[in-house]
């Protein structure tokens, strides 16, 4: 293996894992490897280090049996700060974060959403649904209907769904639902990132999301009309 390869690993790394991303080379030198890298990658005008890399030392690879015929690559990554370019997490603290608003957005790589200091408020919403409605569905109509206020939306988790064919009559009447819809139970927590809520903008950020969501014939709605 040459630097012609050791460029091409570069380009797929860099590629895959931030895709457009513009990156530089700089030499390096390693005792593990010749013709050593350093890997940066640019972000808002700013160079970041992401890897170091090289053509595997003739003796690394004697010592792991291997004789001169014998090439390779060795490549070394920051696992933390290429996470945080692809999540554009603003600070490492965040994560080793054990808030829970936090540590549930470090179980993927969607990019991050910051988590206010203000008190959240809380709103249970009940809602009738097609019976296929898939919860990623439900969370798309919210941030949809809300736009540019939907960061105000810190969650929204599904407490219970139920068939609306096991319903009592009232509470069919109450939903104004079909039997062949269900009915799920949300819990929706308000955040802002710049100041607290009041009741009233709470409310009507509930009312919007039960607009976008709710599927029966009657409605409940929560603040003044």
């Amino acid at each position: 293996m040459n630097t012609a390869d050791l460029d091409e690993m570069v380009e797929i790394l860099t590629g895959s894992l931030l895709p457009g991303s513009i990156h530089r080379l700089e030499e390096r030198v390693h005792p593990y490897t010749i013709s050593g890298r350093q890997v940066d990658v640019e972000r808002d005008g700013e160079w970041i280090e992401v890897a170091e890399c090289g053509l595997a030392h003739p003796r690394v690879l004697q010592q792991a049996g291997l004789d001169n015929t014998w090439s390779g690559l060795a490549l070394g990554m920051g696992l933390d700060r290429m996470l945080m370019l692809i999540k554009q997490i603003p600070d490492i603290r965040l994560l080793r974060s054990v808030k829970p608003a936090v540590a549930a957005q470090m179980t993927d790589l969607n990019p991050y959403r910051p988590v206010s200091t203000m008190p959240a408020i809380r709103r249970d919403i009940s809602v009738a649904v097609e019976h296929d409605e898939a919860a990623e569905d439900l969370g798309d109509r919210v941030r949809d209907a809300l736009g540019q206020d939907a960061d105000c939306v810190e969650s929204v988790e599904i407490l219970a769904q139920t068939a609306c064919a096991e319903l009592p009559p009232q509470a069919l009447e109450r939903l104004g639902a079909r039997p062949d819809q269900k009915n799920v139970l949300l819990k929706v927590v308000l955040r802002s990132l710049e100041r607290t809520l009041t009741d009233h903008e709470a409310n009507v950020l509930r009312d919007r999301i039960y607009a976008a969501v709710h599927r029966g014939g009657a409605r409940q709605w929560a603040a003044t009309r």
